[in-house]
This record gives C-alpha cells, structure tokens and sequence, in this order.
C-alpha cells in the first residue's frame, strides 16, 4: 500500500474511532495506536526541531520497561536520535472523554494525576544509576555511533480539543501548566507523519533477565531496504506482524516473509558495498 493511501485509510479509522459514541476507552486507543505507529508524535523528537534520524530500532515501544520501576510504565516510548541527542520520549494516554476543566476553570483530578504520573519518571530518570540502566537495557551507549548527550522528553496526550480551550482563558492557562520538557496535547493533534511510514510497533520481552524485543505490529507500507536492515535483524516476529496485518495482501505478505533472512543475513556481512537508498522491495 503506498503512503497516500494508508494515510486516507488511517485518517478516515481514526475519526471514526475518536469520534464515536460511546467514547472509545484508553485500552482501545492504545490498541489502535500500537497498530499505527505513525500517529503518535516524538518519532522524530519532540522537543524542537524535527530531527533527519530515524528513531532507535526504528520502532514505537508499546510499554516500555524502565528498569526496577515498579509503578505504572509509560504508555509508549519512542527513543528520538539526532546527530546531537538521545531523546527518550515518554508517553502517556488517557481516556479521550477526561476533561481537563472542571466547571469553575480549575484544573481536574484526573490531568492532576496525569501530569503527576509523568513527574515521577521524571524524578526517576534523575537518578544516575537509573539512567545507566535504562541505557544498558536499551543499548544505548554500545549501538550509537558517538556519545549524545541524554535528554528525556514527556508527552501527555488527554482529552478533545473542543473541551481542552471553551474559554480564552484557559487556553492562555495551558501553556503554564508544565515544563518545558513536557508537552500536553490533545487527541486532536495526532495525525499521520509521511515521515514514519516504516516505522513498527514493539515491545520489550523479559525472559528470565535476557530482554529481546518482539514486533507487535508493521504498517501496511512496509518495506524492505538495506538502510533498514541492521534495524530489523534485531527484532522478533516480524513475520507474526505482518500475516496479522489486516490491509497487506496474502500475496505481498508471503514475499515481505521469504525476503526477511535475506535482508537479515546481508545486514551481519562485514562488507555490504555500496547502498542505494532507492534499493527496497
């Protein structure tokens, strides 16, 4: 499916499912979401501008594990690169049907809670052991090419547009809401990014104590590049993603599943040659 299409499909899902009555849960946008990569912002970074890297894996992690966190984990993660920075981006969803005002414009218990569950990754994160494990777990110092310097970023994705600003003032009163490193939005911001149309869906397998990481879902515009390659040989259940994948068809799904080992043995040789970023399939 090329990008075009996807993009109208996915748009026309959407609206559909946000706009519903009975509002959709919070178990049903992460559903939809950990099929549709695309939609949740911070691929690219988060905070500034967006960066020319793909992010690590080249994947969206659906519950991340934060090492020996035991409260509640992030919703998704995305680990942003640029040629300067690691940007783990942290995630959290809630129900679209949570208000953020209550009727005299003071701020709910609910998004006090929200942004409170953000706070306490970051407080998390200040700890240096911490950060040292979070980056061991992810291979963060042993696969990038340089050292980066290491800046987490926080994302709240909350409530509708048309309740989030009923009233200038309150508008006015959002931006003051948080820090610089936290960015609050509502489900009317996401939209599809052209820019992650290869981008996957994965989680974090602990099998006593070896972690590996598991593909849970590829978009229907997935393809095969060798750019890609090294990013891809380092996932499981590729193949289970893609057969699951509603809009490939039969025929494209057994011819992504015969090339994987190809392009996974070609991204361990030592020497590969020259790559042509045109060279996919």
């Amino acid at each position: 499916m090329v990008w075009r299409q996807y993009e109208q499909l996915l748009r026309s899902e959407w609206n559909e499912l946000l706009n519903r009555d009975p509002a959709p849960t919070e178990q049903e946008m992460q559903h939809f979401l950990e099929q549709h990569p695309s939609m949740v912002p911070g691929c690219f970074n988060l905070i500034g501008n967006e960066s020319g890297h793909y992010p690590w894996r080249c994947g969206l992690i659906a519950q991340p594990i934060l090492p020996s966190f035991d409260l509640h984990k992030p919703d998704f993660m995305w680990l942003s690169l640029n040629s300067a920075t690691i940007e783990p981006v942290l995630i959290e969803i809630e129900a679209p049907n949570k208000r953020w005002w209550t009727e005299d414009g003071q701020q709910t218990a609910q998004l006090t809670q929200a942004i409170d569950q953000i706070l306490e990754w970051k407080a998390w994160f200040d700890v240096p052991h911490n950060a040292a494990a979070f980056k061991e777990l992810y291979r963060l110092d042993t696969e990038t090419p340089f050292k980066r310097h290491f800046k987490p970023s926080y994302c709240l994705i909350f409530g509708r547009r048309e309740e989030a600003t009923k009233k200038s003032n309150l508008t006015a009163k959002r931006h003051f809401m948080t820090p610089e490193d936290v960015v609050v939005m509502t489900y009317d911001r996401l939209d599809p990014n052209p820019k992650a149309e290869q981008l996957v869906c994965i989680k974090v397998i602990n099998d006593n104590g070896n972690f590996h990481f598991k593909t849970v879902s590829v978009p229907p515009t997935f393809e095969l590049s060798p750019g890609l390659a090294g990013h891809r040989s380092c996932l499981k259940e590729i193949d289970s993603a893609i057969i699951s994948n509603k809009h490939i068809s039969a025929r494209r799904k057994a011819f992504l599943i015969e090339r994987i080992q190809y392009w996974n043995d070609w991204s361990m040789r030592p020497v590969n040659g020259v790559i042509n970023s045109g060279d996919r399939e």
